[in-house]
């Protein structure tokens, strides 16, 4: 699918605020919500729209530290590790990258200590050779994922 500048309107709109209403979108760009409506499902049918989603305020629910766990993992055990990580729920993402590290991952916890048993529990993974935590001591941007 190739997207026109309407489209791109309309995703900007729906990234600020998944909730707008499509009337509002329409009105906002001159087109109907009829219109809006047929190009969101069409956005939606070719995966270009994956889901609808909300932010939440993590320190509002006692997660006050962030963090990304720099992560090495024996050879050919990447997938496996990766997995593991991805049921613990404690973990918001996991990111594959390639260079000095295999995986980046997403924690936040509620203080300190918790912070502390959950890179411990991550490095009780089978074949995770290291970890590395780095502390987010302030966020200045955040794009909603």
């Amino acid at each position: 699918m190739e997207l026109d500048e309407t489209d791109y309107k309309i995703l900007e709109i729906l990234r600020r605020d998944a909730r707008t209403p499509f009337t509002e979108v329409g009105r906002d760009l001159r087109i109907s919500d009829a219109t809006v409506h047929v190009r969101v499902n069409k956005m939606t049918d070719e995966g270009i729209i994956k889901k609808y989603t909300i932010v939440v305020d993590e320190e509002a629910l006692g997660r006050k530290v962030r963090g990304f766990a720099l992560i090495n993992v024996n050879p050919g055990s990447l997938e496996e590790v990766a997995n593991q990580l991805v049921e613990n729920e404690r973990v918001s993402a996991v990111y594959e990258i390639h260079g000095p590290n295999d995986l980046i991952v997403k924690v936040e916890e509620g203080g300190l200590d918790e912070m502390r048993d959950l890179m411990l529990k991550v490095r009780e993974i089978p074949n995770v050779a290291t970890t590395e935590l780095i502390t987010v001591f302030k966020v200045w941007k955040e794009k909603n994922v």
